[in-house]
C-alpha cells in the first residue's frame, strides 16, 4: 500500500496502536503525521532501512492507513462499484488492487480489497472516505465498517518477509493468498500486500495485542523496521504515485484552486487498474464517454544528479514542460528517482531538470521504466510486453 501525503500542520497526532512498540525501536527520532496517526520517518536511517528491504525482511508501521471490513451478501458487489477491483471474482484468499474514482472517471485514491472468507471483505485505502462508503452502501445488503483504530496493522515485506512470519508462527501465511491465523494465541488475520516491487504480507490484529505481535516477530531476530524515507525509495523505483504527492485526489481538487485538475487514471499511468471492459464501477460511464487526448502525464525519471527537489522545472528542447513532484536518491541506480508532472504533448524519452543555486543549471533525465510501467505498457498493448501482464490484479 501506499501512504498518501503527510500531515504538514497537524498539531497532535494519535499514536498509532504499534507506536508504543516501533517508538523504542526508533533511533533517529524523527517523525510525522499521515492522516492524523504518528508515523516514523526513519530508525536508524535511510539506507540500513532501505538495504533491509531489499536484502531481508523490513517491518512497517501500517496503522496510518483506513481500512474497512465490509460485510454481508452483497459485499462483493459493492465493492466492485465502490472501486475498480474486481471484488467478485476474487476467491477467498485473494487481493486486488484497484482506484477510487469520481463520476467523471478521475482518481479520488487507490484501493486494495482482500476476500478472507465469501462474505467478508478488507478494503484499505490511503485516506478516510466514510461519507462515501456510507452513501454507496445505500439500499444493498453490506455493513461496512471503519476498523482503523480497532486494530494494529503490520506490514513484512522483502525477500525473508514469509521467512520471518514461519518463525513467529503463522506458517501457513505467504506473499499470494490471504488468511486468517493464530500467533501466540492472538487471532491474526493475513493478506498479501505489495509495497513498491517488493512483495510481502500484512498483518492486522486487535489493537491490544500490538506489542505481542510485535515482541514476537523482533525476537527472531532477522526483520528490522522501516520509516517513510526508506519506503519512498522503494516507491518511486516501482513507479507507483502517491496520492497528495504526486497528483491531488479528485475530490480535493476544487480546495486546492489554481489551475489543478482532476487526473484520469491513464494520466497518472494506471489504466490497468480502470480497464473498461471489467465489471460497472463507479465512474466506469465518465471514462468511456470522455472523448480527446489526456492533457497531462505523470512519468518516471531517472535523472543525472545525486539531488533534487520537488518543484524542480522539467525541461525538453528548452522550454518548461513540468515539474518534478516526488523524487529521492536511488541506491540501485546510483541516480535520483523521481515522478513529474508534464504536459502529455511534450511525453518523449529525455529531458531536462532544473538545478538550484549554488550550482544552478540544468542535469539530463531519461524516462525510466519500473515495474508500474511495465504493467501500463502490457495493458495498452504496447509490443514487447506480454498481454498476460497487463494487470496484477489478482494475487
Amino acid at each position: 500500500m501506499i501512504f498518501p501525503g503527510e500531515d504538514i500542520f497537524a498539531d497532535a497526532p494519535r499514536p498509532t496502536p504499534l507506536f508504543a512498540a516501533v517508538a523504542s525501536a526508533s533511533e533517529a527520532n524523527l517523525w510525522t503525521s499521515i492522516n492524523g496517526w504518528t508515523a516514523a520517518r526513519v530508525y536508524s536511517s535511510v539506507s540500513e532501512e532501505y538495504e533491509t528491504a531489499k536484502n531481508s525482511a523490513a517491518l512497517a508501521d501500517l496503522g496510518p492507513l483506513t481500512r474497512y471490513a465490509v460485510r454481508g451478501a452483497d459485499s462483493a458487489d459493492f465493492l466492485g462499484r465502490l472501486t475498480t477491483a474486481p471484488a467478485a471474482g476474487l476467491h477467498v484468499g485473494e487481493s486486488a488492487r484497484g482506484l477510487m474514482l469520481n463520476e467523471q472517471g478521475f482518481v479520488i485514491d487507490l484501493a486494495e480489497v482482500s476476500r478472507l472468507s465469501e462474505d467478508l471483505f478488507v478494503i484499505t485505502t490511503p485516506t478516510a472516505h466514510g461519507r462515501r462508503i456510507k452513501l454507496a452502501a445505500r439500499g444493498m445488503n453490506v455493513d461496512a465498517d471503519d476498523i482503523s483504530g480497532q486494530v494494529a496493522a503490520l506490514g513484512v515485506f522483502g525477500p525473508q518477509a514469509s521467512g520471518v512470519l514461519a518463525a513467529a508462527g503463522l506458517k501457513s501465511v505467504n506473499e499470494t493468498m490471504a488468511a486468517s491465523g493464530v500467533l501466540r494465541g492472538v487471532e491474526t488475520a493475513a493478506r498479501p500486500i505489495q509495497f513498491g516491487a517488493l512483495p510481502g504480507v500484512e498483518l492486522i490484529f486487535p489493537k491490544d495485542e500490538a506489542l505481542t505481535i510485535w515482541e514476537r516477530i523482533m525476537r527472531r531476530g532477522v526483520g528490522a523496521p522501516i520509516g517513510l524515507d526508506a519506503m519512498e525509495v522503494l516507491r518511486l523505483e516501482s513507479g507507483a504515485p502517491r496520492p497528495g504527492v504526486d497528483f491531488i485526489p479528485a475530490d480535493r481538487v476544487s480546495k486546492a484552486g489554481g489551475n489543478n485538475k482532476g487526473r484520469l487514471p491513464e494520466e497518472l499511468g494506471l489504466a490497468h487498474l480502470a480497464p473498461l471492459d471489467h465489471g460497472w464501477f463507479n465512474g466506469r460511464r465518465g471514462l468511456r464517454e470522455r472523448t480527446g487526448k489526456p492533457e497531462r502525464r505523470l512519468i518516471s525519471l531517472s535523472i543525472d544528479d545525486e539531488v533534487s527537489m520537488p518543484g524542480a522545472a522539467v525541461f525538453q528542447n528548452g522550454a518548461p514542460v513540468g515539474r518534478i513532484t516526488s523524487c529521492a536518491w536511488s541506491p540501485a541506480r546510483k541516480r535520483v528517482v523521481a515522478f513529474a508532472d508534464i504536459a502529455a504533448s511534450s511525453f518523449g524519452k529525455d529531458y531536462e531538470i532544473s538545478v538550484p543555486a549554488p550550482k544552478e543549471g540544468r542535469v539530463a533525465a531519461r524516462v525510466l521504466e519500473t515495474a508500474e510501467s511495465a504493467l501500463a505498457k502490457a495493458y495498452s498493448g504496447e509490443k514487447g510486453y506480454s498481454a498476460g501482464a497487463a494487470t496484477d490484479f489478482r494475487r
